[in-house]
């Protein structure tokens, strides 16, 4: 990873950006939020600004996939990516990258539309190993969780994440150019990726198929 020592955000630079492309990053740094933050190697610093990216991609994305020109929502979302990738505290993040870093040589498809795509099954598989994690995750996606136990928590922001996918319309493990006969064979280097050491919840090549039948499954239109 290659971190620079200065950034200049200026999201005037993104307004014409396809609200294809407007998605598929503005969910790549929900992922780097939402992974950091559950990773088995998070840290306070690194915990706050991961929770910051993941509020302002819940609240900006929409606005900012439903008008590219307004310079508010680009802005905040400016913001988000570059509080996404602060959100590191070590080189690795957890499933949801290792399967789009993996699977990404496979097929040429966008980065952060596989990422988005796969990040909810991942998440659905890790809560039970993480639930309070997850139940905050919940909170800065916008969900009331008041009176719910960690889990439920937790699963009520795996469902608010599956919304977001397809509000911003995240395409289909298929429109992005892969057949559930490839299963096994992304398991496999899925699970052969660095970025499964992060993980919350020990994941094995099993653990990536269980993943990638739900992924397939969610993107069902």
């Amino acid at each position: 990873m290659i971190g620079p020592h200065v950034a200049l955000l200026d999201p005037e630079l993104t307004i014409g950006l396809p609200p294809s492309i407007t998605a598929a990053t503005g969910m790549d740094a929900l992922s780097h939020g939402i992974e950091c933050y559950t990773c088995d190697y998070h840290q306070p610093l690194n915990d706050a600004v991961a929770l910051m990216a993941i509020e302002l991609v819940a609240e900006w994305l929409p606005r900012a996939y439903a008008d590219g020109s307004d310079v508010e929502a680009r802005t905040q979302m400016a913001h988000a990516a570059m509080l996404g990738g602060m959100s590191y505290g070590t080189e690795s993040a957890g499933a949801a990258h290792a399967m789009s870093q993996s699977a990404g040589g496979v097929h040429d498809c966008p980065h952060g539309a596989l990422t988005a795509r796969v990040l909810g099954p991942v998440c659905e598989y890790n809560a039970p190993a993480a639930p309070e994690r997850y139940a905050r995750v919940a909170v800065a996606l916008g969900v009331d969780t008041g009176g719910m136990e960690p889990l439920e928590a937790a699963v009520a922001g795996v469902h608010a994440l599956y919304r977001l996918v397809d509000d911003v319309g995240i395409p289909t493990m298929e429109e992005l150019g892969f057949s559930e006969d490839e299963i096994p064979m992304l398991a496999r280097i899925a699970h052969a990726d660095p970025q499964t050491v992060g993980n919350p919840r020990e994941v094995d090549a099993a653990g990536y198929e269980e993943i990638y039948r739900n992924a397939f499954a969610k993107g069902e239109r």
